[in-house]
């Protein structure tokens, strides 16, 4: 693990939740309602950032189910379950993902029922044999969502630039003096307008005939013995798979691990071109360092400005090791 970031989050225990006792009465029989019996074990998930509740419920019989619950306090998150919930079903069989047993609104919240899976959140440092299953688990999910399934199609989702482009923005803005400099690693600073050019380039090199993830980090993905799984779906948007194969690297450099290998050694790197790569790698590092200084929303994560913080300074490292900086 590169130290030079500072101490990376632990991506198993980054999340701020309410108890499964906190949840509304209702919400609370509904669930008991579904599972079939009263939960008599609780496993309150550690990953992730949005701060709604996310748990393994388990009935005295052995019967579980992976449950998410949020409500008015938290309308983000109320609008990611919502997310999650109208596009996991659409997803092919081909995609190793939990699957969506259920989803209900109750009064004013949104509850989900997933299909619980055997594994472990994963954290830092990655083993390879770890990272190996999850980019496996990438490009088997990739394979299956080019082009995109009809199923997916029909539900309205929007192509990458549309939905998000403007977050990739951060060195052409600041260019353009709209936005002050952001905090910067030293082999960066001074090289504005070469990372501005670099960026503008993000909308091309984004643009494919498919379905990418869109959100693709450590917290998002379960570990098994032999498979990893991919969660959280609710980003998913038209794009090149690639831009999240390098998101997900992003983490792999700053652990330690060959990225520029692994990148181009795996199947979504097939039509990528080396400044398109580059392109993505400054919109990324732009889209971390500059919201490293953005006010936490309640129930989100304290660590989120951490993980912004140390994503960012991987990226452009990447990046300066392939442009000699």
């Amino acid at each position: 693990m590169n130290v030079k970031f500072g101490k990376p989050v632990s991506y198993d225990a980054t999340a701020v939740r309410p108890s499964y006792d906190s949840l509304p009465i209702e919400v609370r029989a509904d669930i008991a309602a579904r599972l079939g019996g009263e939960p008599v074990h609780v496993s309150v998930a550690g990953g992730g950032f949005s701060g709604g509740f996310a748990g393994l419920v388990t009935d005295a019989t052995g019967r579980s189910m992976f449950v998410k619950a949020a409500g008015p306090d938290a309308p983000h998150v109320v609008s990611a379950y919502s997310r999650e919930a109208y596009l996991n079903p659409s997803l092919p069989d081909g995609v190793p993902a939990p699957r969506l047993r259920y989803s209900a609104q109750v009064g004013d919240w949104v509850v989900l029922g997933i299909e619980p899976v055997i594994g472990k959140a994963p954290r830092l440092p990655f083993a390879p044999a770890e990272l190996d299953l999850m980019l496996a688990a990438w490009a088997q999910a990739a394979e299956a969502l080019t082009p995109p399934p009809e199923a997916i199609v029909r539900l309205g989702v929007n192509d990458f630039v549309s939905d998000a482009g403007v977050a990739f923005t951060c060195f052409q803005q600041v260019a353009a003096g709209e936005r002050p400099i952001p905090f910067l690693p030293e082999e960066a600073r001074g090289r504005i307008d070469e990372l501005a050019e670099l960026e503008s380039h993000f909308p091309a090199a984004v643009t494919a005939n498919a379905i990418t993830h869109g959100d693709l980090r450590p917290d998002n993905m379960i570990l098994g013995e032999d498979r990893a799984w991919i969660c959280d779906w609710n980003f998913s948007c038209i794009g090149g798979p690639w831009f999240d194969t390098v998101a997900l690297l992003v983490v792999a450099h700053g652990d330690g691990h060959d990225a520029e290998r692994l990148f181009w050694k795996h199947p979504t790197s097939t039509d990528v071109t080396s400044e398109q790569l580059d392109a993505i790698l400054a919109a990324i590092g732009g889209y971390y360092l500059g919201n490293v200084d953005k006010p936490i929303p309640h129930r989100v994560s304290p660590h989120l400005n951490a993980h912004r913080r140390w994503n960012g300074l991987a990226t452009l490292d990447w990046l300066g090791h392939r442009r000699g900086w």
